[in-house]
């Protein structure tokens, strides 16, 4: 006899953090708190000024003995030193979730020193823990000491994360220079905005045509090492897949990624021939070997949406920055 279909399973929920560190970082967790991303959202901080204005599920100050409140005053020991003062309060608000993304800007003294630091914790406390970080890299102009921290930040970060999406901001003064200051860096923020949404919307299986589960994720991002992402809207999903790897903030090709993922949400009506133009793209004119691809019809939309996280990508910037063997995890 069959047995009955059970109606009765619980839904596993994909638990997923991002933790902003410094002032980029608490920036970042702001307007993710405004945009009602779907994560639980902690801001860690020197500075309590910054820190007092930034919005959060949960505001973390760390290094008072340190640093008096004040900040690090660009100094990449007193970040770390600031870690570890307070690296337990850190992990106890971070918990044990699935997935961890943690951002910041690299350059200054809290987002270099601190977050190779809660990452390293992190992993010695949860070895198999899905871990990324998406960092922003300092204009070329702003000097030999802030260049220092981001080699020292990036190279620790490439140690124990499993993957790095990099942003350069030189590339984003050459793509949205001429923006007012405070949308330009929005657009940056943007990214990561739409890269967790969409990671959620992904996971979520209600309406999936062909989904991408959170193994697929863990396959495709252990270990990745140096990655980028980035998100076209169009009409046409062919041009939504160009248009994503056109906005991605670091010098690097998608033909040098050891793999992808492909996320499209597209409104009604398209076809399956239409919708596999996104991964037939990435393989076939990129070369990409290995292609996770998922697709979800939304009745909201009126164009498709393609999200690409390319990972363990080839960034001749970077490779300058750490060392070839790292840039390329």
């Amino acid at each position: 006899m069959m047995r009955p279909i059970r109606s009765d399973l619980e839904e596993v929920v994909t638990k997923i953090v991002v933790v902003g560190v410094g002032d980029c970082g608490c920036n970042t967790i702001t307007n993710l708190f405004e945009r009602n991303v779907e994560a639980k959202l902690i801001a860690v901080n020197t500075d309590v000024n910054s820190l007092n204005v930034t919005k959060a599920h949960q505001l973390i100050q760390i290094g008072e003995n340190t640093t008096r409140g004040r900040g690090t005053g660009g100094d990449i020991s007193k970040g770390r030193k600031a870690a570890e003062e307070d690296i337990d309060k850190v992990l106890e608000a971070i918990g044990k979730p699935d997935f961890l993304m943690i951002t910041c800007g690299f350059g200054g003294g809290t987002g270099s020193g601190a977050t190779p630091y809660i990452l390293a914790q992190l992993r010695d406390e949860y070895p198999d823990l899905l871990m990324g970080a998406v960092v922003s890299i300092p204009f070329r102009y702003e000097g030999i000491e802030r260049l220092k921290n981001t080699q020292m930040g990036l190279r620790d970060t490439l140690d124990v994360a499993d993957f790095v999406i990099v942003n350069l901001n030189d590339i984003l003064l050459e793509r949205y220079g001429t923006l007012p200051l405070q949308e330009s860096f929005r657009m940056m923020d943007a990214i990561l905005a739409n890269t967790i949404e969409s990671i959620v919307d992904m996971l979520q299986p209600k309406g999936a045509q062909l989904r991408v589960d959170f193994a697929d994720l863990v396959t495709l991002l252990r270990r990745a090492g140096v990655s980028f992402v980035g998100h076209g809207r169009h009409r046409s999903i062919r041009k939504a897949v160009e248009k994503a790897i056109e906005s991605k903030l670091l010098d690097a090709e998608l033909s040098s990624a050891k793999g992808a993922l492909v996320y499209v949400s597209a409104p009604p009506g398209v076809s399956l021939r239409q919708a596999a133009e996104a991964p037939r793209i990435v393989s076939d004119k990129y070369g990409v070997e290995r292609v996770i691809w998922g697709l979800k019809v939304n009745p909201k939309l009126r164009e498709s949406h393609v999200m690409i996280i390319a990972s363990g990508v080839r960034s001749r910037i970077i490779s300058d920055i750490v060392g070839v063997s790292e840039a390329v995890g």
